[in-house]
């Protein structure tokens, strides 16, 4: 059997353009499916919403697609630091893999964020950081090296 970093070198990882939006909006639609999250099947304008968003923001907002034996089989995108200079570091914020077995979803996960990783090393950040809410499988944290540390949680409350 090929290990994950041999099934990841077969994933092809490239940058989406602003001209596939839609299949952006479409991946994230599988992707969300897949994990559960919604929105149910049938709901209305997903995939156009998240093209127009991408195609608004699509500069602070890089994805890539992950392509294997010729099929697209997963997505991730980044938000770029806010300010330049600032201590605030680019942020994954959707990775999702929609290719059967788990172990194959585990190597495409893995050339998304080692592409991911090249760009950000690419800008000159030092790190990129993971959403809360994106869920990496323990292989791939592995395989990456990840610095996984417990979460500190604050809020301000809106209200009186």
């Amino acid at each position: 059997m090929p290990s994950l970093g041999d099934l990841a070198a077969g994933v092809r990882v490239r940058p989406l353009t602003g001209a596939e939006a839609y299949l952006l909006g479409a991946l994230h639609l599988q992707g969300r499916r897949q994990a559960g999250a919604g929105p149910a099947p049938g709901t209305p304008g997903h995939v156009q919403r998240v093209a127009e968003r991408w195609s608004e923001h699509g500069e602070s907002l890089p994805a890539w697609v992950a392509e294997h034996e010729e099929q697209h089989v997963g997505m991730a995108i980044a938000r770029v630091a806010a300010l330049p200079g600032s201590d605030e570091h680019p942020r994954l914020i959707h990775l999702s893999a929609t290719a059967e077995p788990e172990q194959l979803a585990d190597a495409v996960c893995l050339a998304l964020v080692r592409a991911v990783v090249d760009w950000a090393r690419a800008t000159g950040a030092a790190r990129i950081e993971v959403a809360d809410d994106v869920v990496v499988p323990g292989p791939v944290l592995d395989a990456a090296r990840a610095d996984v540390r417990p979460a500190r949680r604050v809020s301000l409350p809106t209200r009186a």
